[in-house]
Parts: C-alpha cells; structure tokens; sequence
C-alpha cells in the first residue's frame, strides 16, 4: 500500500477478523503496552521513582525504597509499622522553637494623696473602733435622783451604774439606754457606733431588770 492511498478501514477489520496471525500479533502488542504502561509493573515503579528522584532528598529517597510494597501485599490504605517509618531529619530533629517571652505586666500607678488619706483614715478607725468598750454586758436602767437616767451594767462579775452621758476611754459616750439596749458614740468619729443589748449571763435575751 503506497503513501497517497486513504487507509482502508473496512479492509483492515476484515483482516483482523479473518487472519489468526494478525489476531495473535495483536494481542501480543496490547499486552506489551499493558506491561510497560502499568503502574506496578518493574518499569512503571522505576519510571516513577526516577521522576520523583529529581526532586526528593537522597535520603528520602533511600528510606522510601526501603517501604515494603503496600499495593502488593493489598495493604494499600494501611501505613506501614512505626519501625519502618522513616523520619523528615527537618522536622523531628530540628532544634525546638524558643521560649516565647512573655512581657510583664505594667506595675499599678501609685496611690494618689487621696487614695492615701482614705487608708489612713481606715487604719484609724479600725484602731478607735477596737477601744470600744466590749467587755460590758448590758443588764438594765433605772431613773436615779439628781442624776437621772442611769444605766446598769455588768463587768465580769463586778456591777457597774453608769449615767447618761459618761465617756469611757477617753472617746465613748454612753448616748442611749434603753429597756433592751445601751448604746454608746465615739466622740472622734460619730459614725463608730456600740450597741449592748440586754442579755443574761448565759447569753439570753432578757428585758430591762429594773
């Protein structure tokens, strides 16, 4: 058959179909492609691994040829055994990352002269406060004569009478008795305030005895 002559199609089916040997030459040419093609073949594993070796470490690529074949062994979707891993020398061997700093906080402002005198004034008053006379137990008051309203009192065991108006330590004034409460006012800071309410030695709540 020259150049210039078309190819006939018709006639060439009609060979394949009739001749046994063009059958067999056929065959056999569709399986040596298939061989040299396919992906597992010796040469299909050596082609891919020459395209992936102008770009992989040499390393790498020694410890991947050391991976058993896993689509041979129909384990494709399983890894490998840990042992047979081989690590990224990078990643796993690199130095660790340094500690990151962790700036401190700015120190508080200091306080203002206004903040001072306000935890001054604190401190004072817890001071005066636990003066108060606390060791008086309140009994009762009776109306005495000249000196008025008196109220009674018990001091561990000693009884004592006090008028209205006495200061006691200096600073606490006895303001108020009444049938069920003393009361007595810190002279320095009017707002301290001590209440004794009218109670039995045992601790009871009693009225006034008088």
């Amino acid at each position: 058959m020259s150049a210039a002559q078309p190819l006939d199609i018709k006639a060439m089916l009609q060979e394949l179909r009739s001749n046994r040997k063009t059958q067999a030459a056929l065959a056999a040419f569709v399986l040596v492609m298939a061989y040299l093609l396919w992906p597992d073949s010796p040469k299909g594993r050596k082609a891919a691994v020459d395209h992936a070796s102008g770009s992989m470490d040499p390393r790498e690529l020694q410890g991947l040829r050391k991976l058993p074949d896993l689509a041979s062994l129909d384990k494709a979707g399983e890894l490998p055994r840990d042992a047979k891993v081989q690590r990224d020398l990078f990643l796993f061997e690199a130095p660790p990352p340094p500690p990151v700093k962790v700036k401190p906080p700015p120190p508080p402002p200091p306080p203002t002269p206004e903040q001072l005198e306000a935890q001054r004034l604190a401190q004072e008053k817890a001071a005066e406060y636990a003066s108060r006379p606390q060791d008086l137990r309140y009994i009762g008051y009776f109306k005495g004569s000249p000196a008025g309203t008196v109220g009674a009192f018990m001091k561990g065991e000693e009884p004592i009478t006090l008028v209205l108006g006495t200061l006691l330590r200096d600073r606490w004034k006895l303001t108020t008795v009444l049938d069920t409460r003393a009361e007595f006012q810190n002279t320095k800071y009017p707002d301290l305030r001590m209440v004794l309410e009218t109670r039995e030695a045992s601790g009871g709540p009693v009225t006034n005895q008088f």
